[in-house]
């Protein structure tokens, strides 16, 4: 930690609302050492008091930096991170956050001495829905990819010299194997959370096929989306979870049940895998990189709903099975901790100031 701070990088992060605080990339600033310079959503604040007005920033800022996900105040926030970085001397910015946060001008940060980095997270399937230009990427010195997958639509305007592929890390400290309650009954317990790429309504299909006499699929998504789910006996809908009752949820659960539309990187996939839970899902996107088939379930991307209710129902029935994934899966997980990802970084930010 002490040598990326003695090289001068800087991260420009911020927290997704409802996001764990050992999700997403907060977790790469400590591991990494960088000096987190933090930025909020001003237009969810402005709308709060009017939403005319934080539809209006927001819309402004999305046109601005050319991104649909865009998180920045134009003008205003830049100033801000720009203060907050040195002047004159060799320096690595680095926007964690690519899709919410990406500089408008690189050479702004360039005449200062900074190298600018952007990761970028968006799926395959979205990207030209998100990127609405690309002017918030293409500039970087260097564009860290989480996905195999989104490579050839960062080529389409950045050389292959200034692109490379870091994989998502994970906090294998905080999401790790724990106690496993005995539940009454024997149902056998699904788990799926989130919303973004999840296939929602190919999961309720599914869930309408099982008996909920033996399965519980235990449910977290956002409003508009439990509707899918109504009626549906085994669907348990959670409501938002504590970290604590984030990492129970994954602990207790036999079996992440998650069929994607898309993935570059999930953090659900690491850290369900990390507390030693299996993942079913299907073969998608970055999916093949993040999910180990000797340890979980990864079906056909055209797998029907009859053929994962197939699958379901032999797992349920050999339950000794499945129970013997644990261990695998939480060592393939330990490949993707923060620690070992860490390094990955230091690496290129060296490279960047050499």
């Amino acid at each position: 930690m002490a040598m990326t701070r003695a090289m001068n990088v800087f991260g420009v992060v911020m927290r997704p609302e409802g996001f764990s605080a050992h999700s997403g990339l907060w977790p790469a600033v400590h591991a990494t050492g960088i000096v987190p310079v933090e930025f909020g959503e001003r237009w969810r604040r402005w709308q709060q008091k009017s939403w005319t007005a934080g539809e209006w920033l927001r819309a402004w800022g999305s046109r601005w930096y050319g991104s649909a996900w865009n998180s920045l105040t134009p003008i205003v926030d830049e100033r801000t991170i720009l203060k907050a970085l040195p002047r004159g001397e060799p320096h690595v910015v680095h926007w964690l956050w690519g899709e919410f946060a990406a500089p408008k001008r690189a050479e702004a940060y360039r005449r200062r001495g900074g190298r600018v980095v952007v990761s970028v997270h968006c799926s395959a399937r979205r990207w030209d829905k998100v990127w609405l230009r690309p002017d918030g990427y293409a500039q970087a010195d260097m564009v860290v990819l989480t996905s195999e997958s989104q490579r050839p639509f960062v080529e389409r305007v950045v050389p292959p010299e200034r692109v490379c592929r870091i994989a998502l890390g994970v906090d294998c400290a905080f999401f790790s194997p724990g106690q496993r309650r005995i539940r009454g009954g024997n149902r056998l317990r699904l788990l799926l959370l989130g919303n973004t790429e999840r296939d929602h309504a190919f999961a309720a299909a599914v869930a309408r096929r099982l008996p909920p006499e033996r399965f519980e699929w235990r449910v977290r998504t956002l409003s508009h989306e439990k509707n899918l789910y109504a009626g549906i006996l085994c669907v348990t809908m959670l409501p938002r979870l504590s970290d604590p009752e984030l990492l129970d949820e994954y602990r207790q659960a036999d079996l992440l049940c998650m069929p994607m539309l898309d993935s570059a990187a999930n953090d659900v996939f690491l850290e369900s895998m990390a507390c030693g839970t299996p993942v079913m899902t299907n073969r998608v996107g970055g999916v093949p990189e993040y999910v180990a088939t000797d340890c979980n379930m990864v079906m056909p991307g055209d797998a029907t709903a009859d053929e994962w209710v197939d699958k379901l129902f032999s797992l349920e029935h050999d339950r000794g099975a499945l129970e013997t994934l644990r261990r695998g899966t939480r060592t393939w997980a330990e490949g993707f901790d923060w620690k070992n990802i860490a390094h990955e970084y230091r690496e290129m930010y060296k490279e960047l100031l050499e």
